[in-house]
């Protein structure tokens, strides 16, 4: 004991050294991560790493014309943690609509109600009483005092639960589209997580901040009318029993088609024939190791599909579809952008096979991404190819990185705002997609260091924080290591982290150890701390000597961008310079970059439309 005790306190002493060393604060909470050996410095899963998960079995009705979802669920959850749970959180997100509820922003008040109602609880068969619940916000605890469910066993939960969709059609996830088509998320009762980081997630949902769920198993049944179709997470399983055979052709024809196959069309529905003849539709789907399901019904969507593949060593293929109304006529390009954008992203950026073996796009009420499923808005005469790549990317993170999004959505918005940036361009064979917003906004009371819980933000603070100020940093740090390092570091980061929880610290240190160098100087400023990008001409020196000009490029900003100077002559020839960021690492406040020798310099341009900068006024030079 004594020895192991010894053991303990260098280990931890160890660990306390090295974070010191690494030149980013590490938040005290966090800390017992690395002493417990839950996670590692050098950013990989810690020996002693666990993450709890559950088995769900499904049995739920969408009444489509009085709204109202009701369902029964069995949950067998894993407590794969050395703790033993004295609660089980269970998030009832519909909640948020209950009289006297938290919420983010205005809703309807014709939607406000009484919030999820649960008709039965049985733990491990047993009737739980009122008197061992406690609903709070949008959880419901469910109390083990004198049965906690020890470490490493199971336990089974049985639901039965109901509540009325919102009437309005611009309802936050949970979207009643047009009076007979529904985009339904967040919609049935689901363990909260209980990590190494935090213990339970006590973040109640209020509509803005969105995913933090374990990876689970889904085996799902869902009755609609018999006049619908309905689009889940997951694989369909008994389209053979439900499609009328030309329909069920189409389906399985679209499995291995190259271009985009109509499954049906609103007037194949119309005219009648899709379905086989029954009373109801029961649609069944399985998913496995995804963090949630949702899913979409109508009775007059057009369906599109294809395949893409993206994994060229195993011949693995996904199913993409594209599901719409038919006045939506942008959504006709949308299975293709979707299939083609998850080809770049497997074999490009992020340079990651595709995880999952479908990928939905509902024609609905937003700009939101589930595991297999995205309900995007119609652009109308717009280009849909930004938004359902943003959307569509969103398959890796956080869905294939469990990301708290509750606290750390930066993890993931900023990746999807990185990846569409350049998808978009190499889709549409074009260079115009700028940056977000960042520029415009940095250094303002508005842009907060994203290492700032996302639970504590809101609108522009929290746009900024998770969407366009990581995007630029993300975008400054492939400058910085060039793509083929940058790749390396990415696929060694999901590699480790595949279907687990990683905090922003295990990016940190993965990147750090994957490069083989200490990327602080870079992580430090733009996630920890308050400032702006900015670099300017501050003035131009002939040497005469050297027959050549001197160039004072300086840093204004604290933030570290990569120099790009475009250099014209008189003599009419040109050449750009670049630096990396690493050039401001050692906090210098500008740099002399020297022009050719022997030639007049007749025009100057810093920056480019990966550069972000506050202050574009002084980036250009003429005598």
């Amino acid at each position: 004991m004594i020895r192991f005790l010894l053991f303990m306190g260098v280990f931890s002493l160890l660990v306390h050294q090295a974070s010191a060393q690494s030149g980013l604060f590490l938040q005290r909470n966090l800390q017992k991560t690395y002493d417990r050996g839950t996670r590692s410095l050098d950013g990989k899963p810690g020996p002693n790493y666990w993450q709890n998960k559950a088995s769900y079995t499904i049995e739920a009705s969408l009444d489509t014309k009085k709204r109202l979802l009701k369902g029964v669920e069995t949950i067998v959850y894993a407590n794969n943690s050395p703790d033993s749970l004295k609660i089980l959180r269970l998030k009832l997100a519909h909640d948020m609509y209950k009289k006297g509820g938290v919420r983010d922003s205005e809703i309807n008040p014709d939607d406000i109600d009484e919030g999820v109602k649960v008709e039965f609880l049985r733990l491990n068969g047993t009737t739980i009483g009122e008197k061992d619940l406690k609903r709070h916000e949008t959880f419901l605890d469910v109390k083990l005092k004198s049965a906690p469910v020890a470490p490493h066993s199971t336990v089974q939960l049985q639901i039965a639960w109901s509540y009325t969709l919102p009437a309005d059609p611009n309802a936050t996830r949970e979207c009643r589209c047009d009076p007979s088509t529904y985009f339904v998320a967040y919609w049935f009762p689901q363990v909260a997580v209980y990590d190494d980081l935090q213990g339970w997630a006590s973040k109640p949902y209020t509509g803005l901040q969105e995913f933090y769920n374990d990876f689970s198993d889904y085996d799902v049944r869902i009755t609609v009318p018999k006049t619908h179709m309905l689009w889940a997470t997951g694989e369909w399983q008994n389209a053979a029993d439900m499609l009328e055979a030309p329909f069920y052709a189409n389906f399985q024809a679209a499995h291995t088609a190259e271009t985009v196959q109509p499954v049906f069309t609103e007037a194949d529905l119309k005219k009648g024939g899709v379905f086989k003849k029954a009373k109801n539709h029961v649609f069944h789907y399985i998913a496995k190791d995804v963090p949630d399901v949702s899913f979409a019904t109508s009775d007059h969507y057009n369906w599109d599909a294809r395949s893409v593949l993206v994994d060229d060593k195993t011949g693995r293929r996904t199913f993409v579809s594209a599901v719409y109304a038919s006045d939506a006529q942008d959504f006709r390009k949308v299975a293709d952008i979707a299939a083609r954008g998850i080809r770049l992203m497997s074999t490009w950026l992020p340079g990651y096979p595709f995880p999952y073996p479908c990928e939905t796009v509902v024609h609905g009420n937003d700009g939101m991404e589930y595991p297999m499923m995205v309900n995007d808005w119609s652009m109308g005469q717009n280009d849909p190819t930004g938004l359902t790549a943003h959307e569509v990317s969103h398959t890796y993170f956080p869905f294939m990185m469990g990301i708290n999004e509750q606290n750390y959505a930066w993890m993931d918005e900023g990746w999807a705002s990185f990846f569409d940036h350049f998808l978009e361009d190499s889709l549409n064979n074009t260079q115009s997609n700028q940056l977000r917003w960042y520029p415009m906004v940095a250094g303002s009371d508005s842009d907060v260091p994203p290492m700032v819980l996302s639970q504590y933000l809101n609108a522009p603070a929290y746009g900024t924080a998770s969407y366009s100020r990581p995007q630029s940093a993300y975008v400054v740090l492939m400058d910085q290591l060039g793509y083929e390092k940058f790749h390396s570091c990415m696929v060694a980061y999901m590699d480790r982290w595949k279907s687990r929880h990683p905090s922003p610290y295990d990016f940190f240190y993965t990147w750090n150890d994957v490069a083989g160098q200490s990327l602080d100087w870079l992580w430090k400023p733009w996630f920890f701390e308050w400032g702006y990008p900015d670099l300017g001409i501050a003035g131009v020196v002939n040497n005469e000597a050297a027959h050549s000009a001197n160039i004072t490029i300086a840093r204004v900003g604290n933030l570290p961008v990569p120099v790009w100077l475009q250099i014209r002559y008189a003599d009419g020839s040109s050449e750009t310079i670049h630096k990396t960021p690493d050039v401001w690492k050692d906090g210098k406040k500008s740099i002399q970059i020297a022009a050719a020798a022997g030639k007049t310099v007749l025009f100057l341009q810093l920056g480019n439309r990966n550069v972000p900068d506050s202050n574009p006024k002084d980036n250009t030079w003429k005598p």
